[in-house]
């Protein structure tokens, strides 16, 4: 009988430290990949937040000025402790993107207008098809007793950060240069430490008086 050839035998396998350095490398790839997504999202969120808080479109803002009593019932208001900590949750937020979209990524780094497809998973499955009733989506207006209004105030800030958040972080990705990246970095921790004092006093019992 003929001999058989074993292929897993005669295959030959990388050596462990070169198997080791991939899956370093692979890691590598997957933090910065998130690093940038993290900045990204909060660098918008903060910034497009902001030119809604100010210019009196938030949806929050809007009906503290026209109180709605199942919207005040609903929602914080915006002198609350976890409110003024917000954009420091949005760090788990990306990171959370990141993980999620980071199987996908050649969908939209590898195409021409790739960020309009990121800004596409987002329209669909964060805002307009989400699993829960949330403001502004399919299964809100549905099953929820808030007023078409509210819907309506709430979706052109989220609609407007989704787009800059998705058009930053691809154009960051396809242009990883330090003239793009030192900026953004240093904006990002001076936005997160102005954030994060506040919280710190009132954890320290400094400023007893945030709720």
């Amino acid at each position: 009988m003929p001999k058989r050839f074993c292929v897993l035998k005669d295959f030959p396998r990388k050596p462990p430290y070169r198997r080791w350095f991939a899956k370093m490398k692979q890691n590598t790839a997957f933090f910065g990949f998130a690093g940038r997504m993290i900045v990204a999202h909060f660098l918008t969120y903060f910034f497009i937040g902001l030119l809604f808080y100010v210019s009196g479109l938030n949806v929050i803002v809007y009906y503290e000025q026209h109180p709605h009593a199942l919207i005040n019932a609903l929602y914080r208001d915006t002198s609350s402790l976890l409110v003024t900590a917000g954009p420091l949750f949005q760090l788990l937020r990306g990171f959370i993107f990141a993980l999620a979209l980071y199987p996908f990524r050649t969908v939209f780094l590898e195409r021409k207008f790739g960020w309009l497809y990121l800004w596409g998973i987002f329209l669909a499955l964060a805002i307009l098809a989400p699993a829960s009733a949330a403001p502004g989506s399919i299964e809100g207006f549905v099953y929820t007793n808030l007023p078409i209004s509210f819907h309506l105030i709430y979706l052109p800030e989220i609609i407007l950060q989704t787009f800059a958040f998705s058009w930053l972080f691809v154009v960051w990705e396809h242009h990883q240069v330090k003239k793009l990246t030192i900026p953004l970095v240093v904006v990002f921790f001076l936005i997160l430490l102005m954030n994060g004092f506040p919280v710190l006093q009132y954890l320290s019992g400094l400023d007893p008086n945030l709720p």
